[in-house]
């Protein structure tokens, strides 16, 4: 039985101190064969860096997924390029920077992971349902590895639907994106776990990561605001599961809402 770790969106520093401060005690909990998080916003929210991506590689993440944010950083475009660990939405053009899906093998464990990017109210992008059975149905890659998927997009329908949609195909399609876990994780009829929305690793004394008190000025006035990321209240939104490695189907989806305390007085400035 493969057993996997996945975090839903870590947002800012205060995200990347929370995935370093406790994965080995959750490392220790599950026992996790692979760890994957979403970091499309690692670096104060937008994007990610080589500096803000080593420390959590270092503490024992073997994949990063990405979004719609991936290359909000343009000095770190030819380091999502060189990374193969730092997958980039499929149904984005080719010349974007970054690994379209990835594969790892540990011990008789083999896990493929590929990113998508929703359409509704998204920037443009090609249609995730295509792009995925494009790569589906030219891979091998089904007929010998378990498969999961973070889609990542604002639209809950459309999650949704993309989750029927590869049913069967797929171990699981986790989703990302919106920064809010929602409580429908299940194991969709014919084997594929699913859950609509992961959730934010990072601050919840905020606004999806941001100041609270900057996105209630922009929303009462509409007037284009600085943000700065939130380190009050961190918090854990993760997603544990179990695949079976002949059949890859899911046998288990558990969703993980955790408030806990920062380990150290101050940030490592390493993150």
């Amino acid at each position: 039985m493969m057993k996997v770790l996945f975090f839903g969106d870590v947002f800012g520093k205060a995200g990347r101190r929370i995935v370093c401060d406790y994965l080995a005690e959750l490392k220790e909990e599950f026992n996790p064969d692979f760890v994957i998080l979403n970091g499309e916003n690692l670096a104060d929210g937008r994007g990610l860096t080589e500096k803000t991506s080593k420390a959590l590689f270092n503490a024992g993440v073997d994949a990063i997924t990405g979004g719609n944010h991936l290359w909000d950083r343009a000095e770190s475009w030819d380091y999502i390029k060189n990374n193969p660990a730092i997958i980039k939405p499929l149904n984005y053009p080719a010349s974007a920077p970054g690994n379209p899906s990835y594969t790892i093998v540990k011990n008789d464990n083999k896990l493929t992971i590929i990113n998508l990017c929703g359409q509704l109210f998204m920037p443009p992008t090609n249609s995730p349902f295509i792009a995925f059975e494009t790569w589906f149905n030219s891979s091998y890659i089904y007929n010998s590895s378990c498969i999961l998927i973070d889609f990542h997009s604002e639209s809950t329908s459309e999650k949704r639907a993309f989750g029927w949609f590869v049913d069967g195909k797929v171990s699981a399609v986790i989703g990302t994106h919106t920064h809010i876990q929602t409580a429908d994780e299940e194991i969709l009829p014919q084997g594929t776990a699913y859950i609509t929305d992961v959730g934010m690793t990072g601050a919840h004394n905020s606004v999806i990561g941001v100041k609270k008190e900057i996105i209630i000025e922009k929303f009462k006035h509409c007037l284009p605001l600085r943000y700065e990321s939130s380190d009050l209240g961190p918090q854990i939104n993760a997603v544990y599961l179990e695949l079976d490695n002949l059949t890859h189907k899911a046998q288990k989806i558990l969703r993980i809402r955790r408030p806990i305390e920062y380990k150290n007085s101050i940030f490592n400035e390493e993150l």
